[in-house]
């Protein structure tokens, strides 16, 4: 059986169902299936039972689930205690800073735990959720017996690919952005529209004044919200992008990709010291408040979707994609205001040997297909003008074989009046191309002299280290291998603003033991001297190269890799 797992992404106006694989590499996973249902689930903070329950119903039956939601509806702070002792510290957070917050463990599920300690003090995370919010959830999951793992906020789920600096993360779920203080822990999220990005940009930049030790903005986005940011925030930070859209497939983007990848890796660490609140089963209360919704969600009913542009495009797609989705794709979009009989056409029409999945793809309906007294008539109509539009011509055609006669001797005349004109003006140029030969002979020896002087051109391209070096082309890496932070952003704004167009930067994997700046080139640029002038040149560092870039790059994605370990 697979070790597969699986995590349920629930926001305001979309929901994610992810089913992981272990690959290889300790803590790293790769998607193994996908779906992605439209809607709207959250009516402000409180979510829409309806459409939650609805939901859970296209879950597997007796499945877990980690169940992951926006961070709004979390309580996620950072405080500084001044004490060491654990007792203190409990009896300060019991008796002083949860009445202060007006939370309390019979309203609240509430976990607190110690970031870091310096000069007598501690900062300590503090992550709340209420009770009455997660209501919909233990009812729609025990309705439809699916198990939920346990529950953790958004930002909180990425921390893997996170440094453990001060930094900002910026994620792109949809049409919405989230941004979070990572520092350890997580405080002062938030979240808006991409339409919106100048929120977000003065945020950070708050933010950067409050707090001077932040290093660099982390995006897990699209090249449109990462260009808009670089522009607001030139002056404020460096940005830094975690996924790379070369890795894009078809209705999955690389950001969602490396979004859910990496938050299974954190849950897999244990580590780190994630939020992980628990899903008591449901009251009968709280059944009982709901008995009316719950009674009124017939199996197989589909929800309404949220006005977004996604599904609109989905609904655009041909039917043969559509049913290549229902047979195993690893993602299908799927929730609109439809009724079943759409669905049983879809599945009627699939070719004979091929059993539709649980999870059939449901397309986006024409509201012209709801008025079916109209499209009948079109449809007969136009069935009966057929018939009186091609027979007419079939009949007159078919009587006299006269004019295709005709018209085969005209053409076979003309091409022969061409062929007699065409060998006439040949045989004309070849006479007079052969009398004029000796005139023109003279002419081409004067020319041939003033072709062989080829010296004077040669030497252009050696004017400058830069002319045979296309920095555009060129795929770069810059690792930081020093404790100093930011320094291979720095180093990265400098490259890019002399025409390196590919530069990406990160933390070295390898240890280097010997101070220094090392370049790492692959098979094409070894020994090129003139590109480690111009790397110098342009960054004012010291060069020395070294062999072998398998350890910082081992999938051989760049052309060069420049080591900071200096």
């Amino acid at each position: 059986m697979l070790n597969t797992q699986k995590l349920l992404y629930i926001l305001p106006d979309v929901a994610y169902i992810a089913e992981l694989l272990p690959t290889k590499k300790p803590h790293a996973f790769s998607i193994q299936s996908f779906r992605q249902i439209n809607g709207t689930f959250l009516d402000e903070n409180e979510f829409i039972p309806e459409h939650v329950f609805k939901l859970f119903n296209k879950l597997e039956k007796n499945e877990s689930y980690i169940l992951i939601l926006p961070d709004f509806l979390f309580t996620n702070t950072i405080v500084t205690i001044n004490e060491t002792s654990d007792a203190k510290i409990k009896q300060y957070l019991k008796t002083t800073l949860l009445p202060q917050l007006t939370l309390d463990a019979k309203t609240h599920l509430i976990e607190t735990f110690v970031l870091t300690e310096l000069k007598g003090s501690v900062r300590v995370q503090l992550s709340a959720i209420e009770h009455s919010v997660l209501a919909p959830i233990r009812v729609g999951a025990q309705a439809a017996t699916v198990s939920i793992a346990s529950v953790s906020p958004l930002s909180w789920a990425i921390k893997s690919i996170v440094s453990l600096e001060p930094s900002i993360t910026v994620l792109q779920i949809g049409n919405t952005l989230y941004s979070a203080l990572q520092y350890i822990g997580v405080d002062q999220t938030m979240q808006t529209t991409v339409d919106e990005t100048e929120v977000i940009a003065e945020t950070i930049k708050t933010l950067k004044g409050a707090e001077p030790s932040i290093q660099t903005i982390y995006l897990l986005t699209n090249e449109l919200v990462e260009k808009r940011l670089a522009g607001l925030l030139s002056n404020t930070l460096p940005l830094q992008q975690l996924n790379s859209p070369a890795d894009d497939v078809e209705k999955m983007p690389s950001y969602v990709r490396q979004i859910i990848e990496s938050s299974m890796r954190t849950f897999s660490i244990e580590d780190f010291p994630v939020p992980k609140f628990p899903l008591s089963p449901a009251t009968d209360l709280e059944i009982a408040t709901y008995q009316t919704q719950l009674a009124a969600m017939p199996q197989g009913e589909v929800m309404p979707a949220a006005d977004l542009p996604k599904p609109i495009k989905q609904a655009e797609l041909p039917e043969p994609e559509d049913l290549l989705l229902a047979s195993g794709e690893q993602e299908d979009v799927q929730i609109n205001d439809e009724t079943s009989d759409p669905i049983e056409e879809v599945a009627s029409v699939a070719p004979a040997g091929v059993d539709a999945p649980k999870n059939t793809v449901v397309r986006e309906i024409n509201i012209s297909q709801f008025t079916p007294s109209k499209e009948p008539d079109k449809t007969l109509t136009s069935q009966n003008t057929m018939p009186e539009t091609t027979a007419l011509p079939v009949i007159k055609n078919k009587q006299t074989a006269a004019p295709m006669l005709k018209m085969v001797f005209i053409t076979i005349a003309a091409f022969a009046v061409t062929v007699a004109v065409g060998i006439g003006v040949g045989l004309l140029f070849l006479k007079f191309s052969g009398s004029s030969q000796s005139e023109t002979s003279p002419v081409v020896m004067v020319e041939e002299p003033a072709t062989t002087p080829a010296a004077s051109i040669t030497p252009a391209p050696d004017a400058s280290p830069a002319a045979s070096i296309d920095t555009a082309k060129l795929k770069m890496l810059v690792v930081n291998a020093t404790a100093k932070a930011g320094y291979a952003g720095t180093i990265k704004s400098q490259l890019t603003e002399a025409d390196f167009s590919t530069v990406t930067a990160g933390n070295a994997k390898g240890k280097y033991e010997k101070a220094g700046t090392y370049i790492l080139f692959s098979k094409t640029y070894k020994k090129n001297v003139e590109l480690i002038t111009l790397i110098e040149k342009v960054t004012k560092l010291t060069l020395s190269e070294m062999p072998d870039k398998t350890t910082e790059d081992p999938a051989d994605a760049y052309d060069a890799v420049l080591v900071l370990a200096e």
